[in-house]
């Protein structure tokens, strides 16, 4: 957390998470065997865009899990 942060917000951002802060990463596996590494960013590109995007990392060989 930010130490400028005052105590009340810390304290929701360290249970949720500061909003647009962060990278949640996935590893999936597809129903024909094929695996991947995604990650869903959660940073607005711009204030008409306040959204996250996923992100294809890549893809994965069966070794790599």
């Amino acid at each position: 957390m930010a130490r400028n942060m005052q105590a009340q917000h810390a304290q929701t951002a360290s249970k949720h998470g500061s909003w647009g802060v962060g990278r949640f990463y996935f590893d999936v596996k597809t129903e024909d065997g094929r695996l991947f590494r995604l990650y869903y960013d959660r940073s607005p590109k711009d204030a008409f865009d306040r959204s996250g995007e996923w992100t294809l990392l890549a893809e994965l060989a069966a070794d790599d899990d």
